[in-house]
């Protein structure tokens, strides 16, 4: 339940309407889990990143189910005179697994709403980095207040659970203060 999201991201400047109709399909609980590594101790260099997107089976055959779904959905009859062709996947993307996983593969992306690095939990979590008020284990005086807390993926944007979270610590922070 509420795993897959299929919407539309089809854009065109005002008054001008888009040319092609595009479809994104999301895991909302992806199995698959990347990692961050600090690279260097100067905070103007970036970590790295790595969302070690669909490397589980799982992700893929959902993500696979998604697509040929969505695929299915505009080859129906009241699409007619809409729709003139599918740009992609082709039809030999789409004609056995081998062939949409290594497309999926390719295709794959973020739409920016990363989180769960810096999870939250107790410190006798060894995956833990903050406990439940946001202070960061093992150092005092500093906490993480961001998307990067969130323990699993909320299955909608980050932005509501986000405001969500600061406020519930700013609350916290007074309160010990």
């Amino acid at each position: 339940r509420n795993d897959i999201q299929i919407q539309t991201t089809t854009s065109a400047p005002i008054g001008k309407e888009s040319e092609e109709i595009r479809v994104g399909c999301r895991l909302e609980l992806p199995q698959s889990a990347g990692w961050l590594k600090l690279v260097s101790i100067d905070i103007t260099i970036q970590p790295e990143l790595n969302y070690q997107f669909l490397t589980d089976d799982w992700d893929l055959q959902r993500l696979r189910e998604a697509v040929r779904g969505s695929v299915e959905i505009f080859e129906h009859p009241a699409f007619e005179g809409i729709i003139n062709e599918r740009i992609a996947p082709t039809s030999e993307e789409l004609s056995d697994d081998n062939n949409l996983n290594h497309w999926l593969k390719n295709d794959v992306g973020i739409a920016g709403h990363t989180c769960g690095t810096c999870k939250m939990g107790p410190n006798t979590d060894p995956g833990t980095v903050v406990d439940q008020t946001c202070r960061v284990h093992m150092v005092d005086g500093l906490r993480v207040i961001d998307a990067s807390i969130m323990p699993e993926i909320p299955r909608a944007n980050t932005n509501a659970t986000v405001i969500m979270i600061a406020e519930r610590a700013a609350d916290l922070i007074t309160q010990t203060s």
